[in-house]
């Protein structure tokens, strides 16, 4: 299946769990470590913003340390892609992708990283364990 194709399923599955007046915002794949494909999914309604990460079936991960390792190796391809001045492109985040295109100033875009995973956990859709 084509990563476009997986993105559309993925942001259907998320639907699932917007509460009302929330919409799917962005949905971004993400293979931790593990290489297990996951998806980090942004809702909003305007006034703030909540998140749930969805595994390759589309089901809700309530695994804090998995929540996190997708979050996290998101969050650092993103940054590395602004730094590099590359244009955003549709993509799975993974150490490979970070390697590719990583640079030394990644170790001042942790602090973001450690922040945009808290909000995260702060606002998350289920119970994380």
């Amino acid at each position: 299946m084509a990563l476009e194709d997986e993105i559309v399923r993925a942001a259907a599955a998320a639907a699932v769990f917007a509460a009302p007046g929330e919409r799917v915002a962005a949905v971004l794949a993400a293979e931790p470590a593990g290489g297990e494909r996951a998806y980090l999914c942004a809702f909003t309604d305007d006034a703030e913003r909540t998140w749930i990460v969805l595994d390759g079936d589309g089901a809700g991960v309530t695994s804090r340390v998995a929540v996190r390792q997708v979050v996290s190796i998101a969050a650092l391809c993103e940054v590395a892609e602004e730094i590099g001045g590359r244009e955003p492109e549709l993509r799975v985040a993974s150490p490979s992708y970070l390697d590719q295109v990583g640079s030394a100033e990644l170790a001042v875009a942790l602090g973001a990283v450690e922040a945009l995973t808290a909000d995260v956990e702060a606002a998350y859709k289920l119970e994380l364990t």
